[in-house]
Order: C-alpha cells, then structure tokens, then sequence
C-alpha cells in the first residue's frame, strides 16, 4: 500500500462517504434493516476499519509481488444488509480515489494497481468479518440451509 494512498484514503473520505450513501440509496431494499437510513450511521466506524485493516503489516508492502485474495462471506439467504453496504462501499472507494484526478494520478499504473489490489483485499476482509457476525444471528439462516441440502439431496 502506497502511503500517499492512505493520505487519499483520509483526505477524501467527505466525497466518499457521499457517494457511498449515494450509491447506497440506489441499492435494492432487502429488509428494514436494509434501510440506508439505517446503514450510513455505519459508514465511519467502517472506513476507520478499512484504515485500521491497510496499516496491518500485510498491506504495508511496496509491490513486493505477492497478493492475497480474501474470499467474500457469503450469505445463505441473500437477505444481510451489509451485502449491499459493502459492495456499494467498495464501488464508491474505487470511484473516488481512483477515476478521479487527484492525489494518486502521481503514481505509476503498477502501484495503482498494487494499492487497489491492496484496497480491495482489506475491504473484503473487514466485510467478511461484519457479514459472518450478521449472519451468525440471522433466524433465516438454518431454514436456507436445510433448503440448500435438501435441493442437493433431491439431484443425487
């Protein structure tokens, strides 16, 4: 992660946190729950996540070569709010820092590269976290996965 990503990252974030929620608003409404209304009062606490999550050592590297993948959680029953929060988020982030002219237009096409890879790995990686804790005590979320063994059933 180049520093003067971070630097962006924080000097940016009024713009983000605008088309973030603009964004947001657009998404389909899956539950009350869903509501933006809702979900933007979570917006700060989550970019100081991001922040917390691109200092960590692993995104501290300088186009070392190596990446890291991080698997999106998946919700069984589609119905988590911060599906859409955070694919929204990750859209807004990319718009933001990276279509614009700004203070990354500096920077060389590799380390745009590396640091967007490095900004989507630690984004999945602070969804992942919040998606598995929502899902964890959703009540939809054993009667998903006795339809989905039961489908997988009936086809062996």
């Amino acid at each position: 992660m180049h520093d003067s990503f971070l630097r962006a990252l924080q000097t940016q974030r009024p713009q983000l946190r605008r088309r973030w929620e603009e964004l947001l608003r657009a998404e389909r409404v899956t539950s009350g729950m869903a509501h933006p209304d809702s979900l933007v009062y979570l917006m700060d606490w989550t970019l100081e996540q991001l922040l917390k999550e691109l200092r960590q050592a692993r995104f501290r590297r300088h186009l070392d070569g190596t990446t890291r993948q991080n698997e999106r959680q998946q919700c069984t029953c589609g119905m988590n709010p911060l599906l859409a929060y955070f694919s929204a988020a990750e859209q807004a982030v990319i718009e933001v820092l990276f279509l614009s002219v700004g203070e990354l237009s500096n920077l060389s096409s590799i380390e745009r590269s590396a640091s967007l890879e490095d900004l989507k790995n630690a984004l999945h990686e602070v969804a992942r976290r919040d998606i598995e804790s929502f899902c964890a005590v959703c009540q939809s979320r054993e009667r998903h996965a006795k339809k989905s063994s039961t489908k997988k059933e009936a086809v062996a």
